[in-house]
């Protein structure tokens, strides 16, 4: 089974690339939804996040505010890392778990959506490495459209990743988002046909 990863800087639209996947049939992981597993209530990451950082970072419903546990986090190097040594391990046991049963399956090939697969060093865990690509100022956009964070927020969690450059330059094959979902179903179509999948 090929495995390939799909990254792209935040807002280039890696989620509608991956929608567009599953719509042509394709298997696609997640990392922030495995993520959101991994924290879900209850569950001893959860448990580990609040004993870390405090009741601060629970939402008003009682459950885990990622927003609130964001700004904690970033712009504090220590913290963040802190925060990943609770969650990659059991992320990585989750993906393993996941892409094994796809592979007993017999699919021809997976899709793994990593926010940041080459600031974690990951490119050498795929086949092959899909970069989803937008200017900046699409992408800004489109952020604070979906999250409602500012624009100083998204700049500080834009600082934590590589250029958008560079990941274009690493990439297997990098799928162009500035335009219509026409144009970007024609980018993936073309990415896929490299890759020699579908």
């Amino acid at each position: 089974m090929k495995w390939i990863g799909i990254t792209g800087s935040m807002g280039s639209g890696k989620s509608t690339v991956s929608e567009i996947l599953r719509r042509r049939g394709l298997k696609v992981l997640d990392a922030d939804q495995v993520v959101r597993t991994v924290l879900s209530p209850g569950g001893e990451a959860e448990t580990e996040v609040y004993k870390t950082f405090g009741e601060g970072v629970r939402g008003v419903d009682g459950t885990l505010d990622r927003r609130k546990l964001g700004v904690v986090v970033f712009g504090n190097p220590a913290k963040l890392e802190q925060l990943e040594w609770i969650i990659h391990p059991r992320v990585r046991a989750e993906v393993a778990s996941q892409r094994a049963a796809l592979e007993a399956a017999g699919e021809e090939a997976a899709f793994y959506d990593v926010p940041l697969l080459y600031e974690k060093r990951m490119e050498d865990q795929f086949d092959a490495v899909i970069v989803v690509s937008a200017s900046p100022a699409v992408r800004l956009q489109r952020l604070q459209k979906r999250t409602g964070l500012t624009v100083a927020e998204i700049e500080e969690r834009w600082s934590h990743q590589l250029p958008a450059q560079l990941k274009e330059s690493r990439a297997d094959a990098v799928v162009k988002n500035n335009g219509s979902l026409e144009d970007l179903e024609r980018e993936v179509s073309s990415a896929l046909n490299h890759l020699g999948i579908g």
